[in-house]
């Protein structure tokens, strides 16, 4: 009787798939370290992580997370922990055998093949009975929404574009020269006269040297005035180089505008 009942009190074997925990234990000195050594199980015995390790006072207890895949009676060595002594030596506890029982999880006395097959598991039918989650994504909406709308009227009105090109406005050259600015003057009345000679003749880079550009516009354009056109930018381009009187600037930049006005006319 007292048999049945402590076989009754004993905890059932674990299955196959359950987590089965192989320990050793070991008593060190003080000050030692204990280490879990490297294990592969062999056969149908796995591990399922990394080893863990427990101490309590000087009992220290290795513990292996494993796994059996076949019911029956298994036999594994599971090694001894590496202890590391405060001295710096090491020693490797031996392996011991473990035997586990390990019970199936199909019905006993049948054959597998002969066993019925599992209907397909439903759908879980679960339904949603507050309305707490839109009231959340409702107000989180908000929060993102409200800085922007207060930055969206802030803004004003949007500015209206008028149809048609702007209407360009000359450069003052000469309230420049009287400035002072006697080189950038002359930089600009060059650059419109070369301007106004490119737009007619054919092949012109728009930084191309004096001289090759009187050369072309005597060929492609003998009636024109090419001889003041040559002294015209000779002149222009010395005074962007060297200090000239405002006066004389002036002068270059009217005969610029003059012979630009002529050559537009022309064209």
């Amino acid at each position: 009787m007292m048999l049945l009942l402590l076989l009754g009190l004993q905890a059932p074997p674990p299955t196959v798939g359950d987590t089965i925990w192989l320990e050793r234990s070991v008593d060190v000195p003080a000050g030692a370290e204990v280490r879990a050594a490297f294990w592969e199980p062999e056969n149908e015995i796995g591990l399922l992580g990394r080893a863990v390790v427990r101490r309590e006072g000087n009992r220290v207890t290795v513990a292996y997370p494993a796994v059996a895949w076949s019911a029956g009676t298994h036999t594994v060595l599971v090694p001894g922990p590496v202890v590391i002594r405060r001295d710096g030596v090491t020693d490797s506890m031996p392996s011991e055998p473990r035997t586990i029982i390990v019970a199936s999880l199909l019905p006993a006395g049948q054959p597998p093949d002969q066993l019925p097959v599992q209907p397909e598991a439903g759908m879980v039918d679960q339904r949603v009975h507050t309305v707490w989650p839109v009231v959340v994504a409702l107000l989180l909406a908000g929060m993102l929404f409200a800085p922007v709308a207060w930055w969206w009227r802030r803004r004003g009105k949007p500015a209206v574009l008028t149809r048609g090109e702007p209407e360009v406005q000359p450069i003052p050259l000469t309230e420049w020269a009287e400035a002072g600015e006697s080189r950038a003057v002359a930089a600009v009345a060059a650059r419109g006269l070369r301007a106004a000679i490119g737009a007619q003749v054919r092949g012109m880079p728009p930084g191309v040297v004096t001289a090759r550009l009187i050369r072309v516009v005597a060929e492609q354009r003998p009636a024109w005035p090419v001889e003041d056109i040559t002294r015209v930018l000779e002149a222009l381009e010395a005074a962007q180089y060297a200090p000239a009187p405002p006066r004389e600037v002036t002068r270059l930049v009217e005969r610029a505008g003059d012979l630009q006005r002529r050559l537009e006319g022309a064209a």
